[in-house]
């Protein structure tokens, strides 16, 4: 029968990997043989037109301009999300053996955080949930309730896409092409947000098993502390010998977050400016349009919190890693008195000097600080579009 320990062992990597593999489904063939592939290319393709196309409306826009611009950055998101991700999941491999082999650093296997793969799931469900009920609503809005059956899909075509197509311009086989790819650019939108979170969350877990291990370790070294070695898990080693394989594994562990931050950035990087720019936009437009049906009252608020609630979580997933890299600092140097060897000096200055976070391509790094900048950015933003608007 499988110890506790064995079942539970890369747990989140055998999560991530299912998750990966559902993507296939739209647009992200890490799995699926050909026909995902050329189901993907199609997809691109068809991406990448609708974006052309909303960009040379946009060139030659007389009237909303901002309809226009934000069609095509939503678009835009959709086409680079796709790549980015593509590219990501593509990575994951060799990502992943990364992964295992920091997990070896320690001769003792380390302890394991048996509540990440309930905490993957249940983090899925939601954002798959709330992103599901924010788009109903949003079709729901933009056809009202008085549209009968016969016309509904022409008039969501028309009011959600009216910078690419106008009423005279539509025509069904057009229509459906774009009613498809405003699905799949929805779920690009919100999956690449999952992904920061979700990875994140596997690297935050890293950190809590590692900081485990060295609270339990302390603990040990502290009822033997005039002892020149200590008994752990029923085995027994030299102080030094035991710090310094825990200092290679916070060594190893941050090398895992630079890795994987160098593959993620670029994704970071597309998902805060567009969940920036769409805060901002949805702010601007909740400010100029105080009145409307109840449905669309609904659905702005509903919008905003989701959108405002995502960013959020992103931030705070990743945050999740600075903070863990440096919680037991604190640790070790309160309870370290008098367990001194130069391998523990070695382990709190590296903790202290070593600045461990995901980045978005070394612009920004995801930490707490950084959402008290956007707020401030956002509420500048917006004082200026009110001002220019009066």
């Amino acid at each position: 029968m499988k110890t506790k320990q064995q079942r539970f062992k890369n747990d989140f990597l055998r999560t991530i990997a299912t998750v990966f593999k559902a993507a296939r489904w739209f647009g992200i063939p890490s799995q699926g043989g050909m026909t995902a592939m050329c189901a993907s290319l199609i997809i691109l393709l068809m991406l990448f037109a609708l974006e052309v196309t909303a960009i040379w409306k946009l060139a030659r826009a007389f009237g909303s301009v901002i309809a226009r611009l934000s069609g095509a950055i939503f678009y835009g998101n959709a086409l680079f999300s796709q790549i980015l991700t593509w590219k990501f999941i593509t990575s994951w491999q060799d990502l992943s053996n990364h992964w295992t082999r920091a997990e070896r650093t320690l001769a003792d296997p380390l302890l394991q955080d048996d509540t990440i793969r309930k905490k993957m799931i249940y983090t899925t469900s939601v954002v798959s949930a709330c992103a599901f009920l924010e788009h109903v609503l949003s079709m729901m809005a933009a056809t009202g309730f008085d549209c009968p059956p016969e016309e509904y899909f022409e008039r969501y075509i028309l009011t959600s896409h009216g910078f690419l197509l106008n009423s005279y311009e539509y025509r069904l086989f057009l229509g459906v092409p774009i009613f498809l790819l405003s699905k799949f650019a929805t779920i690009m939108w919100n999956f690449q947000d999952l992904i920061i979170i979700l990875v994140s969350m596997g690297l935050t877990s890293k950190y809590r098993t590692l900081n485990w291990r060295t609270y339990c370790i302390i603990k040990t070294v502290k009822h033997n502390k005039y002892n020149q070695s200590i008994k752990f898990e029923g085995k027994s080693f030299s102080q030094v010998q035991t710090w310094r394989r825990l200092r290679q594994a916070y060594v190893q562990q941050a090398a895992l977050v630079r890795r994987v931050g160098d593959k993620l950035g670029a994704l970071i990087l597309l998902s805060n400016f567009n969940n920036l720019y769409f805060i901002c936009l949805q702010l601007f437009l909740g400010i100029n349009n105080e009145q409307g049906p109840p449905i669309n009252r609904i659905y702005y608020m509903l919008s905003l919190s989701w959108l405002i609630s995502r960013a959020c979580g992103v931030v705070l997933a990743a945050a999740d890693i600075r903070i863990h890299s440096q919680s037991v600092l604190p640790l070790l140097q309160t309870m370290c008195h008098g367990i001194f060897n130069v391998e523990v000096d070695r382990l709190k200055t590296q903790l202290k000097f070593d600045w461990v976070t995901l980045q978005g391509m070394g612009l920004f790094s995801l930490d707490r600080t950084l959402l008290l900048k956007v707020v401030a950015a956002i509420i500048k933003y917006e004082l200026i579009l009110i001002q220019f608007d009066n």
